[in-house]
C-alpha cells in the first residue's frame, strides 16, 4: 500500500488523546451520566444577554466571523485597561497554548510544567517535538520554587503555570507569582493559565502588566462565563509578543456566534458575579455530598 509522508515527530507520538469526552463514555456505557463534573462546565450557563445575542446572530451565520475579532478584543482591552494590540483571541485557551508553543518552542527545546497539570498543554509540547520537564506538586500545589529551579537548571524557554490550578483547585497568591515573574531568567516565557481566575480569591490574581514581554496571561469564556461550547479564549501580553500570534493563528478559526456571545457575556459583569456565587455555593454542596459519602 502506498503511504503518505509523516514527520518523525508525529509518527513517533503515541496513539493517545488528552481527554475522552463524556459523550464518548456515554456511547461506550450505553446510557447517559447523571452528572458532568469532569470538565468543570458551568451548568448555570452564560448571561441571558449572551444567549439573546447568540440567538439573533444565528441567522447571520452564513457570514464568516470577523478575522480580527475587533469588537471583542476592544471590549477585552477596555475591561483590562490595556491596548488593542495587547489582546489576541483564540479557540479557547487550548488553541492559544498550541500557538504559544509554536511561537516559543522548537524541536528539542525544553518546556517546564507540573507533573499532573493540564494534559492538553503537554500534547502541544509533544507535537512540537520539544522536551517536557515535569516538576512534582508540593502540598497539592504547583511548586513555584522547584519549577523555577528546573527552568534555570535545564535552560528552559517556556514555563507553564496555572493559577488556580487544574485539576487540584489550589492557588498561589499574587505576591508569590510576582516573585516568580521577577526571577525569570532572560529568554523565558511564562504561560500563566488563568482559566479559573474568575472564581479565585481576589488576592490570587496578579495585576496585569503588558509591559513585561516574558508573561502571557491566558483567559477563557469557557468556565465562569458558561460558554465552554463556544470555544472562545484570549491572551494578554506585550504587543511585540502578541503580534507574533498574527503570523500563525487560524484567522477564521473563531466562530461568529461565539464572538457575539463572548462580547455580551463580558459586558454583563453583574451576571458573572451571580454565576460565581452560585458556583461557590454548589462547590460546597458537592463537597458535602462527597464527604458524607466517605
Amino acid at each position: 500500500m502506498k503511504r503518505p509522508p509523516l514527520t518523525r515527530i508525529v509518527r513517533d507520538l503515541p496513539r493517545l488523546v488528552p481527554f475522552v469526552g463524556p459523550e464518548a463514555q456515554e456511547r461506550a456505557r450505553g446510557k447517559p451520566f447523571k452528572l458532568r463534573l469532569g470538565a468543570n462546565e458551568s451548568v448555570f450557563g452564560p448571561s441571558p444577554r449572551a444567549l439573546r445575542a447568540m440567538a439573533d446572530a444565528a441567522s447571520e451565520n452564513w457570514k464568516y466571523s470577523d478575522p480580527e475579532s475587533h469588537d471583542l478584543r476592544a471590549a477585552i482591552a477596555r475591561h483590562h485597561g490595556v491596548a488593542l494590540d495587547n489582546v489576541v483571541v483564540g479557540e479557547g485557551i487550548d488553541g492559544l497554548l498550541g500557538l504559544a508553543i509554536k511561537i516559543a518552542s522548537e524541536p528539542g527545546s525544553v518546556v517546564v510544567t507540573s507533573n499532573g497539570a493540564y494534559p492538553t498543554f503537554n500534547f502541544h509540547v509533544a507535537a512540537q517535538g520539544a522536551e517536557l520537564v515535569k516538576v512534582p506538586f508540593r502540598d497539592d500545589r504547583e511548586d513555584l520554587e522547584e519549577l523555577l529551579a528546573a527552568v534555570i537548571s535545564r535552560r528552559a524557554g517556556v514555563l507553564y503555570v496555572s493559577n488556580p490550578d487544574n485539576p487540584m483547585g489550589s492557588w498561589w497568591d499574587a505576591a508569590a507569582l510576582d516573585r516568580l515573574i521577577e526571577a525569570l531568567p532572560d529568554g523565558v516565557l511564562l504561560l500563566l493559565d488563568e482559566a479559573y481566575c474568575d472564581t479565585a480569591p481576589a488576592g490570587a490574581v496578579p495585576a496585569i502588566d503588558v509591559g513585561n514581554a516574558q508573561v502571557l496571561r491566558l483567559r477563557t469564556f469557557s468556565k465562569a462565563y458558561g460558554l465552554a461550547g463556544a470555544r472562545i479564549g484570549y491572551a494578554l501580553g506585550h504587543a511585540d509578543l502578541i503580534q507574533h500570534f498574527e503570523k500563525v493563528r487560524n484567522h477564521y478559526g473563531i466562530n461568529r456566534v461565539g464572538q457575539v456571545g463572548a462580547l455580551e457575556a463580558l459586558l454583563d459583569q453583574a451576571y458573572l458575579r451571580e454565576a460565581v456565587g452560585r458556583i461557590a455555593a454548589s462547590r460546597e454542596t458537592i463537597a458535602r455530598i462527597a464527604s458524607d459519602a466517605g
